[in-house]
């Protein structure tokens, strides 16, 4: 029992969700989305689908939450990918956000108590859409990306970053004021293979 529970709590601390490149039809989206959004989702900034679909030939897609350590600091990373075709098995991030967390906070405590969660869907091909959130004891950290011809959008808590300067947004606590954020954007304006990602963006840290 105790190696099934710690298995359970390893797969909440890091988990990913991927669909691979297909034709979707309407069938396929009706069966998927004519559903109530589970409780884990529900938590989402925004809830996903209840829309027709017509049939389109998708990329691949994929949302990463993970952990990380540096110097002694903490972070939670959520990543956001597509394949670059439809036969593509790698995938790239077209939007990261690292967020440092604060000395009492633990991301096991977190996804344990259903405070962290992401996702990434399809529905808008030639448009892709992400979004995620962090729910902290005193305010939420609510983002969305999405992909366009022009320029790939990041949104958080209402602020628009243009993630063609930079695919990577770093979030501290303001010490000195309880409900402020401190922001960074970092120049990495190609996407990075996600198979990688971490080993990226410590150096994005150690170089800040």
């Amino acid at each position: 029992m105790n190696r099934i529970i710690g298995i359970w709590i390893l797969l909440l601390v890091c988990f990913s969700q991927i669909s691979i490149g297909q034709v979707k039809d309407a069938g396929y989206f009706l069966e998927k989305d004519n559903v109530k959004v589970p409780t884990q989702a529900s938590i989402l900034p925004m809830q996903n689908f209840n829309f027709h679909v017509k049939p389109y030939q998708a990329l691949g897609t994929k949302v990463m939450v993970d952990s990380l350590s540096l110097g002694g600091n903490n972070y939670i990373i959520y990543t956001f990918g597509l394949t670059k075709t439809t036969e593509d098995t790698e995938y790239y991030s077209f939007c990261n956000i690292a967020v440092r967390l604060t000395p009492h906070e633990s991301m096991m405590k977190l996804a344990q108590t259903n405070k962290i969660y992401a996702g990434n869907v399809s529905r808008n091909h030639p448009d892709y859409f992400g979004q995620g959130t962090l729910i902290r004891d005193d305010y939420r950290i609510d983002f969305i990306a999405l992909t366009q011809d022009t320029h790939d959008i990041c949104i958080i808590n209402s602020k628009i970053y243009n993630l063609s300067k930079g695919r990577t947004i770093l979030l501290e606590q303001d010490l000195s004021h309880q409900f402020i954020l401190n922001d960074y954007q970092f120049t990495d304006i190609e996407p990075q293979a996600i198979n990688g990602i971490k080993e990226h963006i410590v150096g994005l840290i150690n170089k800040r």
